[in-house]
Parts: C-alpha cells; sequence; structure tokens
C-alpha cells in the first residue's frame, strides 16, 4: 500500500496498527488532553440547571422512577419494577432497562432538581469524549486521537445530549466501548467487550435492532484489520455470547411490554406500504410493468432507501439540523459547517492509505441507520442513528490530521492556526444559538410552561390557596411534572404516590389534577384558583371571567389560563414576555414577585369568549 505524497514534503503515511498511545508522545499531548476534558466539561456542565429549560417526558419518567428505586430498593414510581428484571417497564410507553441507574446516584441521596436530574449523563458525556479519543488512538494513531478528542469535545450533538437525561448516549457509549476493547486487546480481555454491549443493548429500545449486525461487523472489522486473523476464539466467544443476549431478548419479547415496540417496525407490509402499492396500481395505465415495479418489495426497497440516505442530509448534519424541535439545535446542524470539508478529505485519504479501514467505518456508519430505516415512527436521525456521530466525528479527525500533512512542515504551523481559528469562531456560533437563544426560543420544546405552573401552584399553596389543573387528558403527566419541580417523592411520601397512581386521584396537598371540570358554584365561591390548558375541556365555564395567564416565550401566545387568581394579580404583570437573563430560569429559586413578573401575563379585559363553529376562541 503506497503513502500518498505531497507536492512539497513527505509523506502521508498510512494509519498503523502500532502508532498507539504507546510509543513516546510530549507531554503536551497530554496537556492538551487535559484541555478538551475540561472544554468537554464546560460545555456539558455550565448553567445545566438551566439550559434546557425543564424536563420532557422521557426524562421525567427515568428520573422519577430513579428516586423511587432508591428509596425502595427495586420499585418505580408507580408500581413494582427493578431494572435488574431486564424488562421494560410495564403499562408505561416502553423504555430501555438500565438508564434509571445513571442518575440513582444523584437523585436518590440529593433529592430532585434539574441539575441532579442530569449531571449523571453528563459525566458520561465527558467520558464518552475520552473513549471516542481512545479509539480514534487505536484506529488510526494518537495525533488523530487528538484531534478526534477535539471535536467530540465541541461537537454540537455531543454537547446538546450530554445536557440531557436523554437514553441514547448511554447505549452509544457502550458500543463505542465495546468497539474499543475489541479493536485494543487481546486474548481473554476480548471478553471485557461484553460489559459495554450488556450495557448499550440495555440502555436504549431503539439500538437493540443494530445490536447484532454491529457485534457482527465489528468482529470480522478487528479479526481482519486489527488482530490479523488472531484471536478467532476469543472474538467468536464474544459473537456467541452477544448472539444469546439478543435471543434471550427476542424470546422473552412476546411477554415484555416492549412487545408494542415490535408493531412499530417498518416492513414490506406495513399499512403505508400496502397502501402506496395500491395507489401507484389504480393510478397507471394498463401495462405487464405494473406488477414488476408497483409491489410491496420494490416500494419497501424505495421508501427504506430514502429513509437511509435521509440519514446523510447535509441540512441535518451540517446546517439546519433535525426538523422536530425537542431533537433541534435550534438553526444549527449535528456539526459544524467546517466538519463537511473534513469529513470529505478523511474519507479521501482513508481510501488511498487504508481502504479496508475504510470499508469497515462505513459499514458500521450503515448500519447504524437502521434504527430510523426500520422505524415506523418518524425517522428521528439525531436520535436513532446517533451511533453513526462518533463515526464520522473520527474520520472528521482523520481529515484534519491529514488536512495538516498535505503542507510543508514550515507551513503547517499556519494551516493548525487557520483551523483553530475557525473552529473557535464555529464554536462561538453554536454557544450563542444554544446557551443565549434557544432557552428562549426553544423553550417550550423543554416543557417550561409545566415548570412554571408547578412552581406557581406551590407559591399558591404557601398562602393556603387551593389550586386545580383541568386538562384535556393525561392529568397523570401534570402530576409527575409537579412532583419532580417540588422534590415531592421521598421514603414517606412514595408510598402515597403509588396510591395517587393506582386509584388515579392525582392530589398533593392543596393541588389536583384533573380530566373533569368543576360546578358552577365551586367556580363562583372564588377560594379555589383553576388552570386551564388551551386545549381543557372546561373553558366555556370561565367565559368573560377575569384571568392571567402563562404564556410561551417564544411568541408570547397563551399556554396556561389561570381563574381566580390569589397569587401573581397584585404585581405589575406585562402584557408580553421580555427581557429574560439566564438567571430568571432558575425558577424556583425565584422570588414572588419576580416569577410572576417574568412568567405570568396579564389581560387588560376577559379574552376568552365564546367559540366560533371552529372550536376558537372569538376575541374582542
Amino acid at each position: 500500500m503506497k503513502p500518498i505524497r505531497q507536492a512539497q514534503g513527505e509523506p502521508i503515511r498510512p494509519p498503523q496498527g502500532k502508532q498507539t498511545m504507546e510509543q513516546k508522545l510530549p507531554w503536551w499531548y497530554f496537556a492538551l488532553i487535559a484541555l478538551f476534558l475540561a472544554l468537554a466539561t464546560f460545555l456539558r456542565l455550565w448553567y445545566l440547571d438551566r439550559i434546557p429549560t425543564g424536563l420532557v417526558s422521557d426524562e421525567l419518567d427515568y428520573v422519577l422512577n430513579a428516586k423511587a428505586i432508591y428509596h425502595t430498593g427495586g420499585s418505580i414510581i408507580s408500581q413494582d419494577w427493578s431494572p435488574l428484571s431486564l424488562t421494560t417497564v410495564p403499562n408505561e410507553i416502553p423504555k430501555a432497562e438500565f438508564p434509571y441507574i445513571i442518575s440513582l446516584p444523584f437523585v436518590g441521596p440529593f433529592g430532585l432538581s434539574i441539575i441532579t436530574a442530569r449531571i449523571g449523563y453528563a459525566l458520561m458525556s465527558i467520558l464518552y469524549v475520552l473513549l471516542l479519543a481512545a479509539t480514534a488512538s487505536v484506529f488510526f494513531g494518537p495525533w488523530v486521537g487528538l484531534i478526534s478528542g477535539f471535536m467530540a469535545a465541541i461537537n454540537p450533538w455531543s454537547v446538546y445530549y450530554g445536557r440531557t437525561a436523554y437514553d441514547v448516549p448511554i447505549a452509544i457509549t457502550g458500543y463505542l466501548a465495546a468497539l474499543f476493547i475489541l479493536a485494543k486487546y487481546k486474548g481473554p480481555t476480548l471478553l471485557l467487550a461484553l460489559i459495554p454491549l450488556f450495557i448499550g443493548f440495555y440502555s436504549y429500545i431503539g439500538t437493540k435492532v443494530l445490536f447484532l449486525p454491529f457485534v457482527g461487523v465489528s468482529l470480522v472489522g478487528v479479526w481482519l484489520l486489527k488482530h490479523k486473523r488472531r484471536e478467532t476464539v476469543w472474538l467468536a466467544i464474544v459473537g456467541v455470547v452477544s448472539a444469546a443476549m439478543f435471543g434471550y431478548f427476542v424470546l422473552h419479547l412476546r411477554n415484555l411490554d416492549a412487545n408494542v415496540r415490535v408493531n412499530q417496525l417498518f416492513t414490506p407490509y406495513d399499512q403505508s406500504i400496502v397502501r402506496d402499492v395500491d395507489g401507484q396500481r389504480r393510478l397507471t395505465l394498463a401495462s405487464p410493468l405494473t406488477r414488476l415495479f408497483a409491489n410491496k418489495p420494490v416500494v419497501y426497497a424505495k421508501a427504506a432507501m430514502i429513509k437511509f440516505f435521509g440519514a446523510f442530509s447535509p441540512s441535518i448534519l451540517f446546517t439546519n439540523g433535525e426538523g422536530i424541535a425537542t431533537f433541534s439545535l435550534w438553526e444549527h446542524g449535528l456539526f459544524y459547517p467546517v466538519d463537511a470539508l473534513f469529513l470529505l478529505i478523511g474519507i479521501g485519504v482513508l481510501f488511498q492509505t487504508a481502504p479496508g479501514l475504510l470499508v469497515l467505518f462505513g459499514i458500521l456508519i450503515a448500519v447504524a441507520t437502521l434504527p430510523s430505516v426500520l422505524s415506523t415512527v418518524g425517522t428521528t436521525y439525531v436520535h436513532r442513528a446517533s451511533l453513526m456521530y462518533p463515526l464520522l466525528t473520527m474520520l472528521i479527525g482523520y481529515g484534519v490530521v491529514s488536512t495538516a500533512g498535505l503542507v510543508r512542515k514550515s507551513r503547517r504551523l499556519w494551516l493548525i492556526a487557520a483551523i483553530a481559528l475557525i473552529y473557535i469562531i464555529a464554536v462561538i456560533n453554536f454557544s450563542y444559538l444554544y446557551y443565549f437563544r434557544f432557552p428562549y426560543y426553544n423553550s417550550e420544546s423543554f416543557g417550561l410552561s409545566q415548570r412554571v405552573y408547578s412552581r406557581y401552584m406551590t407559591l399558591a399553596n404557601a398562602q393556603n390557596t387551593p389550586v386545580v389543573n383541568i386538562s384535556a387528558s393525561s392529568s397523570v403527566g401534570y402530576y409527575r411534572n409537579f412532583l419532580f419541580y417540588n422534590n415531592i417523592p421521598s421514603a414517606d411520601t412514595i408510598p402515597g404516590i403509588r396510591k395517587a397512581f393506582r386509584d388515579k386521584s392525582y392530589t398533593w396537598g392543596l393541588s389536583s389534577f384533573m380530566d373533569t371540570c368543576p360546578s358552577a358554584s365551586d367556580i363562583a365561591r372564588g377560594n379555589t384558583t383553576y388552570i386551564l390548558s388551551e386545549t381543557s375541556p372546561c373553558k366555556e365555564q370561565f367565559i368573560k371571567r377575569p384571568m392571567i395567564a402563562i404564556p410561551t416565550l417564544a411568541d408570547g401566545g397563551t399556554l396556561y389560563m389561570i381563574f381566580n387568581d390569589h397569587l401573581c394579580g397584585q404585581y405589575a404583570l406585562p402584557a408580553y414576555p421580555s427581557g429574560f437573563t439566564i438567571d430568571d430560569f432558575d425558577i424556583e429559586k425565584l422570588p414572588e414577585k419576580q416569577f410572576c413578573e417574568r412568567f405570568v401575563i396579564r389581560y387588560s379585559q376577559p379574552l376568552y369568549l365564546p367559540q366560533d363553529k371552529n372550536g376558537s376562541w372569538l376575541t374582542p
């Protein structure tokens, strides 16, 4: 294999398996490692208690249940269950088995808060950065490992998920750790890869479908490229045990609540495929070619390919990101635009220097798209196809190092300085979008208003004012938010909470959550405050009554209407939310006056009048 030669200077050498951290490296190499770990830590922990501005439902479930498991030893917030059972949570939207454990050491002894909910996941993200650097070192050498570590530390996707309590990063870190062990070590030590594989498999339901393909491709790849067709026995044991792990799950799937996810797999027999085939045949002129092209396998293959190539959309990867708000980085891709250039360079150089390694990474990236391709519940690449992002990050790191190798040594320092300047500007721009615009414009994606009404109810209760939250459905969701933001679950309170779930009577102290309307006499007494969502079935009972409201920060639109207020009406409430600072999002610590004047708005006249024929409220 011949190295690529520069126009002037030394050849670029292909990556060698021997060039690892074992070679003698200057002291400043390790100083730079410490620097990018410090940078990764800062980006993931800075104002973690305020950004994102709240918890979404999946995060909330993991954290509340972790708190319950801590106090009960094996029961979630609503019923008996343990993550060690290797089953999904019953009677809920099926979620992974292990992520509860990540936040347990923090929410257990230290109480419930946004910081304790997410700190474990943030630390896992920092570990991911170090692990990616180590993995890149094994495959490409220590200098690519160093640069890849920097890329991972500042990567927008990694920063975003490192500041949430989502399950995906745990699974990805587990799979990456397994790949590192398989490529790095020899002999019986290879069996240690089974531990992170086990953790990864039980940490995210979506990645279960790619488990065996990932393990198979990784084993064959490291057997051919890293172990030179040695270590066959130990690698085979890893493969057999992994297959047994997957088989155990499948055999018990029929009896698991996760079985509902099987119905969400995208197959040629999916109803959307059937409808598409029928539509094509109905709208096609009579032809012998119709059945050749308008059939379920062909239509399915086309739809699957569209999903597959969608994972590589430049818009998602480098410019705008995912369109789904909860997974959106707000006007920013999962990578930086400049990363696209170095990715192409990395692929091009690797094609000439180590094509076998490029094939391995290419197949693993293709495998990573399977959860998105095989899902009927949207594609959600940023979430389900996330295993491809550490692989792309390593290729980008390789591209940066290769680019530096294309110029003569006398000019290399200037090139490195220019690249560093570009990334400094890119990180500053991303930080501006994420830390200063994201909390404002995308606050509702993380349920800020639910955090606000929970605080309102607590402050009103402190003044002996009963508060009733009336929703169209799912009172349990509102109840969960209230429990979390008020740090209610404890060893003493969990029995009462579980009784509330069992009886479907969601009340705590003077706060109640229901989907039935109060009587006219109850409303008229005026001693109870009512909070209604826009979809509440009881709005007509409050026609022409004075109100205040909890608005969305993005456009000032009403999210929750508050009637019979006894708390915030005494203050100078604005007509439109504005003028926020990052300190305002420390909501649970805000004084009553500041809380009201920041997050509650006033109407000069009763806003909600009778509805029109479409169900919209008529306004003056």
